[in-house]
């Protein structure tokens, strides 16, 4: 029998504990806390206090990503208080500020044409900004929390809502050019956090019910879907896709959040395997035909593409792991207890936690040689990143 997932509740409770039993971190923590002394891959470089001091007792948890602006010399960055900020990539000072009455829990993006970066806010809005100054050039009210980081293709910006609605958004205007809904099974009270993947002419996504759906990206009609389900046999399951969904070579991978890593045909959505074993993964990449799984509470996976096969399994005491990041030879992965973790992509072998004092509850943006993220204390930090 399925009931409401609590997961979201969970995650949140338990990373607002964590964050409250740390105080507010001195200056001197940024010092990085080593677990191998002679491997340095993060190097301190700059900190920036992005929240308001009076209100930073309370100690929000600040799930906005990050994204690099290189041609601007700029980075991007949202926080729970509602403000959305550019700051210099090079001295980590604010360039501007927009001002939001809800907060920025998801992953901004840049684009080129048209030149502007698009923020989703808590309120359910849209929003596309002038780069270099913050001003509105357009907002898109859909209605429903925006978690996830929007997907742009072919002038058009596709992105979902907790609300279980999809949409497609021409980038230029603003303008609405369709939309699908999943509405949620009875009982429920949120839908799942899972972002979207495009590939070719479908929108991949997944459901709090724990549904996998493929639409038309041109049209928004549903091609396919496929439970993922389990039977509980009595017990409570929470089936929830809370991952997004990524390519993986030729295979789309997802995962149910009490059933395991899936990988299926993005044409028909036929199952090529299975991984029952990998439960609560809360996160996953790619790098060429391998997929990496984070996996709350337990660690982190590297599977064979192809097969689902272990090419290595690291244990580490997580709090809930974000989507790990491939950069190069490195891997990164956010902890909302932890902080920063760094780990070798080949052997897995764990290189580096980056402590300071909060830990980090959203996806960190890297960019050649450098990596950046807003911690739960609501500092926003830059490192230098050796090795990868």
């Amino acid at each position: 029998m399925h009931r409401p997932s609590p997961s979201i509740l969970v995650a949140a409770l338990a990373a607002t504990a964590a964050a409250g039993c740390v105080g507010v971190p001195p200056p001197s923590a940024l010092d990085l806390r080593l677990d191998f002394p002679d491997v340095r891959v993060l190097t301190p470089q700059w900190r920036t206090l992005v929240v308001d001091p009076e209100r930073r007792a309370y100690r929000p948890i600040e799930r906005s990503g990050a994204v690099f602006d290189p041609g601007r010399g700029l980075i991007y960055v949202g926080t729970s208080q509602g403000r959305f900020l550019a700051l210099d990539t090079g001295t980590g000072a604010v360039v501007w500020v927009h001002e939001e009455t809800d907060g920025f829990f998801s992953t901004p993006i840049v684009l080129e044409e048209p030149e502007a970066v698009i923020a989703g806010s808590d309120g359910g809005d849209l929003i596309a900004l002038v780069p270099e100054t913050g001003a509105p050039m357009w907002r898109a009210e859909l209605g429903g929390t925006i978690r996830t980081r929007p997907v742009f293709a072919q002038g058009v910006l596709y992105v979902r809502t907790t609300t279980q609605r999809v949409f497609a958004i021409e980038a230029v205007s603003g303008r609405e050019l369709w939309s699908f809904e999943r509405p949620l099974p009875e009982g429920y009270l949120s839908g799942s956090e899972s972002g979207v993947c495009v590939a070719g002419d479908r929108v991949f996504t997944g459901f709090v019910d724990g549904t996998l759906v493929a639409l038309s990206a041109v049209t928004g009609e549903k091609d396919w879907d496929l439970n993922l389900a389990g039977e509980g046999h009595g017990e409570l399951l929470l089936d929830d896709v809370c991952a997004t969904p990524v390519m993986v070579g030729d295979l789309l991978v997802v995962s149910s959040y009490d059933n395991g890593v899936f990988a299926v045909s993005p044409e028909d959505g036929g199952q090529r395997w299975a991984r029952s074993d990998l439960p609560h993964a809360c996160g996953i990449g790619a790098l060429a035909e391998d997929v990496f799984v984070a996996v709350s509470g337990t660690g982190l996976a590297r599977l064979d593409g192809l097969d689902g096969a272990t090419v290595w399994m690291r244990r580490f005491p997580a709090g809930t792991l974000r989507d790990p990041i491939v950069h190069r030879s490195l891997l990164l992965v956010a902890d909302d207890v932890h902080g920063l973790v760094v780990f070798e992509t080949l052997t897995g072998e764990l290189l580096q936690t980056a402590w300071v004092g909060a830990g980090v509850a959203g996806v960190p943006a890297v960019l050649d040689g450098r990596a950046a993220t807003i911690d739960n204390s609501g500092e926003f930090l830059s490192y230098f990143l050796a090795g990868g």
